[in-house]
């Protein structure tokens, strides 16, 4: 059986590893454009803050690891054609080589591009958007002589991005087209606290205005949001990804309302034998039931074991989608899952919701600290669709928690009363999120009484 993976990155890896792993005796091509094969595209930013050490660091797997596996790996090799009645890949290498390959199985794993916004002056040299391994040095680079940095987004990468340049010692403003940061994972009263953390490092903000032009001759100068004016040396695009959908188009793939490839429960495309996962497909919320886009790396490498099991004979089915996210701006944690109260709403969703500040440690213990914890559910039936957390440390387990809570349709009744550890270096006798689920809880028992 011929297995071939197009784009080695989350996806692409995680299908030709569960390929291999199905059908030992298949023969698997990988076919990947860039110079590396899957790497932490997530660090990134922390590279260039300094907290990683270098971007060679960021490559997962070396070419033995793919000799052991028995996949064949092309890199800085593209993908150009795709014939799917005849069950052929044409591939050129960077020599200008062309290649055919033949399949009996085929994984669309092409990921995603960054969104470089059209604005006037967006194609000078120090407009940077943050994707690859030569993005991030060129942005280090680019740190090592500037003195001020335009960031425009303010979603997770946006604010990871902001915050390694102002430790680099550069001047950074963050531009955001919507009225709060961190919008699809935090309700805005957190975000007002996130921000004004941020704030107090020295990175500025201009919320509610989009890039309007970036000035300059030969090289930037400054930023237009609107109507302010922004002195910078560099300007970082961080709005967002696109998923890589040309190859997909090609072949006659249907498309969903996203506008990215639909897949049906085993990764398969419209297209016979031609599978897909990652960045480039449309996913269904496990609250809405609704199509979305969930361009998380965690949910490419899930969604990419089913599209290769399959692939190679076996039998998985596509995961549900929650979204859990989570970063670390210094010495902040931030976590999500679920929906917030806005895109509740937005999905026609009445829910009733909970927030407190809650300790971490016992009061006997020295380290203490505290956590804002946000939890909402649904008011229908008390079942938690969201949960936000802020904190020094521990953020991404205690959303991992309610990750499986949600998945089994857990209440803010049942959440109160389940079973944690307890050790005062470790963890307080009351888990911060029974405590806010009490407090959620006690708010259903007066609807009830209304």
């Amino acid at each position: 059986m011929r297995i071939v993976v197009i784009g080695c990155g989350a996806a692409g890896w995680a299908a030709a590893a569960a390929a291999r792993k199905t059908n030992r005796e298949a023969k698997i091509t990988v076919i990947e454009q860039g110079k590396h094969p899957v790497y932490e595209r997530g660090g990134i930013p922390y590279v260039i803050q300094g907290e990683i050490p270098s971007f060679e660091s960021l490559v997962n797997f070396s070419s033995e690891y793919f000799d052991f596996m028995k996949i064949e790996m092309l890199t800085e090799t593209k993908a150009t054609d795709i014939d799917p009645s005849e069950k052929w890949v044409k591939v050129s290498t960077r020599s200008g080589k062309e290649r055919q390959i033949e399949y009996d199985a085929l994984i669309l794993a092409t990921g995603s591009k960054p969104f470089i916004i059209p604005a006037p002056g967006y194609n000078l040299p120090e407009v940077y958007g943050v994707r690859t391994i030569d993005d991030g040095k060129r942005i280090l680079d680019a740190c090592r002589s500037a003195k001020a940095a335009v960031v425009i987004g303010a979603r997770l990468v946006g604010l990871e991005m902001a915050v390694a340049l102002n430790q680099r010692g550069l001047d950074v403003t963050v531009i955001e087209l919507l009225p709060q940061i961190l919008d699809a994972i935090l309700d805005r009263e957190l975000a007002e606290e996130v921000q004004k953390t941020l704030e107090g490092m020295g990175i500025r903000f201009v919320l509610e205005a989009g890039i309007s032009e970036i000035l300059g001759k030969d090289h930037v100068k400054a930023a237009l949001a609107g109507s302010t004016k922004i002195d910078a040396d560099m300007v970082v695009m961080a709005a967002g990804v696109r998923g890589r959908i040309e190859l997909a188009q090609q072949i006659g793939a249907e498309f969903g309302t996203t506008r990215l490839i639909k897949v049906d429960e085993r990764m398969e495309t419209s297209v016979k034998e031609v599978y897909a996962a990652g960045d480039c497909i449309e996913c269904v919320s496990a609250i809405t039931m609704k199509p979305t886009a969930s361009q998380l790396g965690t949910n490419a490498v899930r969604q990419g074991k089913v599209a290769g099991t399959n692939a190679a004979g076996g039998s998985a089915m596509r995961p549900p989608i929650l979204g859990a996210s989570v970063t670390k701006l210094l010495e902040t944690e931030i976590s999500s899952i679920g929906l917030t109260e806005a895109y509740a709403r937005k999905n026609g969703i009445d829910c009733v919701s909970a927030s407190a500040v809650v300790p971490m440690r016992p009061i006997c213990y020295p380290d203490r600290f505290n956590a804002r914890v946000k939890l909402s559910a649904r008011k229908a039936d008390g079942r938690i669709i969201g949960a936000q957390f802020i904190s020094r440390k521990e953020a991404a387990p205690r959303i991992d928690t309610i990750s499986v809570a949600m998945l089994k349709g857990v209440t803010a009744d049942d959440l109160v009363l389940f079973d944690h550890a307890y050790s005062p270096p470790v963890a307080d006798s009351t888990d911060p999120l029974a405590v806010v689920a009490e407090v959620l809880s006690k708010k259903f028992t007066g609807l009830s009484r209304a």
